[in-house]
């Protein structure tokens, strides 16, 4: 039970819950429990169920939820199955709400099943979906929270999407012993999540701050990487000059780099970096032009992350350049100093 859930039955009153569950559930079975009461319980409740009046279809769905919750809790029971609460709500409200509170019921009791693999990476679900029945599939992403779902599509294979938003698009009913299959699914899931994932280290994040800091000559040591493998020394090269190094400079060579790069791929690179990291950067220039600077980056409006990034890399390419030219002392980590 959700808060607002919880709110809402703690404000009526256990009379009140027990004359909305007798109103609910038609004369002739209202009757049957009436038989079973008390004079005083009989009086208490005909009075109440007299006087209520505009409750709303919210209250009249919590409460029948609450009663089943109460049901099983004291009766012994397990969990009702969804074919008994399909028949005995379909006679308490009516076929038409019935439906409605038994997929909220299944579903939400579904979604919370799913939640288990909220922190689990959405490549690592792609890949066990990949296994599965396309429609089993849909099925996954249709009960997982958009945003992962949304993560999990971009990793499967750019052909299949459209089928797989066009079956989620169709669902409409699920039945009990697909969503036992569902359940099924998601052990198996969290089982093959268990044997694929391990102690996680970024090798290749590893490898560029060691050379970073390596005392020898860098360019030999990325080279000898290149003779291993040219794909991984590229990415290895690519972090060690990442635009968050920008930081690590000073003034001088800050006022040099931004001198000699275009404005234009400053203005775009800048669009969304961290306030503290654009002040810092705008340090070296003139006030005049800083000011002029972020007017540009206010006014461009938002912008596409691969457009900004393709912006920031490129200029970290040129850094790169006039490094290895000497035309700039760029440090790639932060360095101790003396005063």
């Amino acid at each position: 039970m959700n808060p607002a859930e919880a709110d809402m039955q703690q404000s009526m009153s256990d009379l009140d819950k027990a004359a909305i569950l007798l109103l609910s559930m038609g004369e002739e079975n209202a009757a049957n429990v009436i038989r079973k009461l008390g004079r005083q319980e009989v009086q208490a409740l005909s009075q109440r169920m007299a006087k209520i009046a505009n409750v709303s279809q919210d209250e009249m769905a919590d409460t029948l939820k609450h009663f089943f919750d109460c049901y099983r809790k004291e009766s012994g029971v397990n969990g009702a199955s969804r074919l008994y609460l399909e028949r005995a709500l379909d006679k308490a409200v009516g076929r038409k709400l019935a439906r409605g509170m038994l997929d909220d019921i299944y579903g939400g009791a579904m979604a919370d099943e799913l939640r288990r693999l909220e922190w689990v990476a959405p490549e690592l679900i792609a890949r066990f979906l990949e296994h599965e029945h396309v429609q089993m599939q849909a099925l996954m992403l249709a009960f997982l929270p958009p945003e992962q779902a949304s993560a999990i599509l971009a990793q499967l294979p750019a052909n299949r999407h459209e089928d797989l938003l066009y079956r989620i698009a169709n669902l409409r009913e699920v039945s009990e012993h697909v969503m036992d299959d569902l359940r099924l699914t998601l052990e198996s899931c969290i089982e093959y999540v268990g044997e694929q994932v391990g102690a996680r280290v970024n090798g290749v994040q590893k490898v560029a701050d060691i050379v970073n800091r390596y005392n020898g000559n860098k360019a030999e040591i990325i080279d000898l990487l290149k003779g291993h493998d040219q794909k991984t020394a590229a990415a290895i090269e690519e972090k060690m000059f990442d635009f968050a190094t920008l930081q690590n400079q000073t003034e001088e060579v800050l006022a040099l780099l931004m001198n000699e790069i275009p404005d234009e791929l400053w203005v775009i690179a800048l669009k969304g970096a961290q306030a503290e990291f654009v002040t810092s950067l705008m340090a070296s220039l003139p006030k005049r032009l800083a000011q002029v600077y972020q007017q540009q980056i206010d006014a461009m409006g938002p912008q596409p992350v691969r457009k900004v990034e393709a912006a920031r890399t490129e200029i970290m390419d040129m850094v790169r350049q006039m490094m290895n030219r000497g035309d700039v002392d760029y440090r790639l980590y932060p360095e101790a100093v003396l005063e």
